[in-house]
C-alpha cells in the first residue's frame, strides 16, 4: 500500500483541507491515521487548544523527590515547573478546603509504526520547537515588559516554631495589573524532608499550597480567587516524601500577613 507522503500527513494534522484521494486513503489507513493524530496532538499543544489535549502538573513533591535523589543544591530545590497553587486538604482533623479545579488527564501517544520515523520525529521536533520560543518570548515580555515595579503591598516575620531556629520573612507584591507574588526568605532548611509553603485561614480549616522552598528566597504566583484577608497566615511546613498533599501538621516557620504602610 502507498502510503501518505510526510507533507501530506503535516497538511492533515494542521486541519488543512486534503484532496479526494489523500482523504480516502487517511480513512481507511490506521498506519496514516496514526500518525496524523501524534503530530495532531503537539499541533493542539501548540495553539493552546488544552482541550483537545489535555496537560498534567505534577505537585511541588515530585520534583522535591527528584531533587533529593539527584543530590542537587538547596537553591534548585523550589519546583521549576509549575508555581499555580492549588487547594490543598487541611492539616489533619480539619476540613478540606473546596476546590473547583478537576484532574487532568495525559494524552495518550499511538506506538509508531514503521516508515517514515525520522521524518514525522522531526515535524514533532519542529512544531515543539516553535511552543518552546513562543513561551520564551512571553516570559521575556514578563519579565522585561513591566512599566514599573512592583508595589509591596502586605508582608510577614515568620517565627520558628517548637524545635526549630530557622528564620523567615514573607513580602506580597502586586504589579500595575494587580497580579500578586509571594516572596519567601528562609535562612536554613532544617527539615527532615522538604518544606512547603502554605496560605492557611485563621481558624486552620482551609489553606493552599504554594509550593516547595529551600533555604533562600523564593517567589510564588498569588492567583486573583485567594482572598489574602481569608487566608493570612503564611506557614512553612516540613513535609516528608511520601506522596501525600495533605499538610503534615509539622510547622517550621509562621507568619501572619499585615498590609504594608508603603
Amino acid at each position: 500500500m502507498q502510503h501518505l507522503d510526510p507533507g501530506t500527513i503535516s497538511m492533515a494534522a494542521l486541519d488543512e483541507p486534503l484532496d479526494a484521494d489523500s482523504q480516502g486513503h487517511l480513512d481507511h489507513c490506521d498506519t496514516c491515521a496514526g500518525e496524523v493524530r501524534e503530530l495532531n496532538s503537539v499541533v493542539l499543544a501548540a495553539r493552546g487548544d488544552f482541550a483537545g489535549a489535555p496537560l498534567e502538573s505534577p505537585d511541588p513533591q515530585v520534583w522535591a523527590g527528584i531533587h533529593q535523589e539527584l543530590g542537587l543544591q538547596s537553591a534548585l530545590l523550589p519546583d521549576p515547573l509549575s508555581r499555580t497553587p492549588q487547594a490543598a486538604a487541611p492539616v489533619p482533623g480539619h476540613q478540606p478546603a473546596e476546590t473547583a479545579e478537576s484532574a487532568a488527564t495525559v494524552v495518550a501517544f499511538e506506538p509508531r509504526h514503521g516508515r517514515r520515523t525520522f521524518t514525522s520525529r522531526f515535524l514533532v521536533a519542529a512544531v515543539t520547537a516553535g511552543v518552546l520560543t513562543g513561551a520564551a518570548a512571553v516570559w521575556a515580555a514578563q519579565q522585561f515588559g513591566a512599566d514599573s515595579a512592583p508595589a509591596v503591598v502586605a508582608q510577614s516575620e515568620l517565627d520558628p516554631l517548637e524545635g526549630f531556629t530557622a528564620q523567615g520573612s514573607a513580602t506580597v507584591y502586586a504589579d500595575d495589573d494587580g497580579a500578586r507574588t509571594l516572596e519567601i526568605t528562609v535562612t536554613d532548611n532544617q527539615v527532615a524532608g522538604y518544606q512547603e509553603v502554605w496560605l492557611i485561614a485563621p481558624d486552620l480549616q482551609e489553606m493552599y499550597s504554594l509550593g516547595v522552598v529551600g533555604a533562600g528566597t523564593s517567589s510564588f504566583t498569588i492567583p486573583d480567587s485567594v482572598d489574602l484577608a481569608a487566608f493570612p497566615i503564611v506557614d512553612v511546613s516540613d513535609e516528608p516524601l511520601d506522596g501525600d498533599p495533605v499538610h503534615s501538621g509539622v510547622s517550621v516557620l509562621r507568619g501572619t500577613l499585615s498590609a504594608s504602610d508603603s
